[in-house]
């Protein structure tokens, strides 16, 4: 049931990954603890990640000044329009790790899916 918690929470978080409004957050996850550059590094860290890297090439992040961190890893590009990709993220209380299916709508990426 955690798990589910954390994997929903997540995809809801990722979906709105360029907006700025990540007040609906109140679960114990990793993005639930960081603070405002931890956001911005992991947000720049996903959009470059599915932008530029290869399916495997890992791209990993970290807040020197929190010790918050991240790891992105596309994993498969369909139809260079989605790409599905695993995502992990820590923070000093918190670890989660998820796999998400992104799709380009209208220039930006969406998260429209959560796998197992």
């Amino acid at each position: 049931m955690q798990r589910t918690l954390v994997i929903v929470t997540t995809f809801f978080l990722i979906s709105t990954v360029f907006a700025s409004n990540f007040n609906f957050l109140h679960q114990a996850t990793p993005i639930s603890d960081f603070n405002k550059q931890d956001l911005e590094m992991f947000k720049q860290a996903l959009r470059t990640a599915l932008n530029e890297k290869k399916d495997g090439e890992k791209l990993a992040w970290k807040n020197e000044k929190t010790g918050s961190s991240g790891l992105i890893n596309p994993l498969l590009t369909l139809e260079d329009k989605c790409r599905n990709a695993r995502i992990i993220n820590k923070s000093k209380n918190n670890i989660a790790e998820s796999r998400f299916k992104f799709c380009k709508t209208e220039g930006k990426l969406l998260a429209v899916e959560i796998l197992e």
